[in-house]
């Protein structure tokens, strides 16, 4: 038998000369057993022959069967397949569910089905009951499955098909409307394909109910049953996702809005020369305070809304996680804020007291800074929720730090002067 690409694995003709041959010369050998003395031809050759003569209409029934199967297949596949090419049939499907054109397989699938069909016939003929009976069996079991197969297979190639005429609709539809471009106004990036997405969503929405259905008609309940509740769990979570999806897309918009408006505002303010004024330049890197007040803007509200979206979604250990990091983040701003504000009242104060007329009021005006910077340091981070007694210790330190500059500088600028009232102290005691 040729395979089913239609080439031939071996010489046909020469396999079936032989086969006529060796047939026709054990025929030949039987007649003449009989014509020659039974007691010269010996008893094994006797019964093979008689086995031979026995199975011999078998094997050609067999052979027929097989011959006409076969002859069967190869025009059930090369009609199925000239068929589908000239209907253009197969090309249309396959361009609209997007894949290679299948008449080829179809054919394919024929020839086996064919030859399938005459394999009880072909074993029934050998008399072959021991592998006829499985093969039945499993026809049978084919057989009763064939509707259910056939149900399911028409299901899925109808809702695939359908599923991808929706998403190429979906899509196109949006790239109409130039949703493309309204996300790249957003600021979601040329990665982002909307349109695309959009597409891909609506077809395993058509697609996924389709496949289970075809579960059902299949009777797998052991797949069928998990799938349709983990669908319905889906369609059942669906508006919350959706309303999800809308709080983060909404709030992201306005959110960049307000922050663009709130920097151009501080900008115009002149708040950008805060920086330099607090001598925060360096630190600051080149980066525009109007700017960063945008960004925390943007950064805060997003948190809101992700909060938000995570009690829709009913995740409450996101919520709390988002919610407890928004509280940390406001104490972490109010302490920056205080901190700002010291900075600023210290350079102040610092600058008035060293631009006075006393000699001393160069080293006065940074013992002042240094004070004010001390306290507002730990009021920073007492705000921040830092633990106490590290404030108290930095707080601490820092007044060590002033009082041990103090002593250095007054024992080192007054060494010469206290050695003089010694040396006066001494010798008003020597004249007494």
């Amino acid at each position: 038998i040729a395979p089913a690409s239609g080439t031939s694995a071996f010489d046909a003709e020469l396999v079936a000369s032989r086969i006529v041959f060796w047939l026709v010369l054990l025929v030949a050998i039987a007649a003449a057993s009989t014509v020659l003395d039974p007691q010269a031809v010996s008893a094994q050759a006797a019964a093979l022959i008689a086995v031979v003569v026995a199975v011999l209409p078998r094997l050609l029934a067999a052979l027929v069967l097989t011959l006409i199967g076969w002859l069967l297949a190869l025009a059930v596949r090369n009609g199925l397949t000239k068929l589908l090419d000239r209907t253009t049939v197969d090309e249309r499907l396959s361009a609209q569910a997007g894949m290679a054109p299948i008449s080829d397989s179809i054919g394919h699938v024929g020839y086996w089905v064919v030859l399938l069909l005459f394999l009880p016939m072909i074993l029934g003929a050998l008399g072959l009951q021991g592998l006829l009976d499985p093969v039945r069996g499993l026809f049978d079991v084919l057989l009763d499955a064939l509707p259910g197969l056939a149900h399911a297979a028409v299901v899925v190639a109808v809702g695939y098909f359908v599923a991808k005429i929706a998403q190429g609709i979906v899509r196109h539809l949006l790239l109409a409307a130039r949703v493309d471009r309204l996300a790249r106004r957003v600021g979601l990036g040329e990665e982002t394909d909307l349109p695309g997405l959009a597409g891909m969503l609506t077809f395993f929405a058509i697609f996924v109910p389709a496949l289970i259905s075809a579960l059902d008609a299949l009777q797998a309940e052991s797949i069928a049953g998990p799938a349709r509740l983990l669908l319905s769990q889906f369609v059942g979570a669906l508006p919350d996702l959706l309303a999800a999806a809308l709080i983060v897309g909404v709030t992201w918009y306005v959110a960049r809005f307000v922050a663009g408006l709130v920097a151009r505002l501080l900008e115009g303010a002149g708040v950008d020369r805060l920086g330099e004024q607090l001598g925060l330049g360096p630190v600051l890197a080149g980066l525009k305070l109007s700017r960063l007040v945008g960004r925390l803007l943007v950064f805060f509200a997003m948190l809101f809304a992700l909060a938000q979206a995570a009690n829709r979604l009913r995740i409450v250990q996101l919520g709390d996680l988002v919610a407890s990091f928004i509280l940390f983040g406001g104490d972490v701003l109010a302490g920056t804020a205080i901190l700002l504000v010291g900075l600023w009242l210290a350079n102040l104060l610092g600058s008035a007291v060293g631009r006075s007329e006393h000699r001393d009021a160069p080293w006065l005006g940074g013992l002042v800074r240094v004070l004010i910077i001390g306290l507002v340091l730990a009021m920073g981070l007492r705000s921040m929720g830092v633990s106490e007694p590290i404030v108290n210790l930095a707080f601490g330190l820092t007044l060590g730090a002033v009082a041990i500059a103090l002593a250095l500088s007054f024992g080192l600028g007054g060494r010469e002067a206290a050695g003089k009232l010694m040396e006066h102290w001494f010798s008003k005691l020597r004249r007494d």
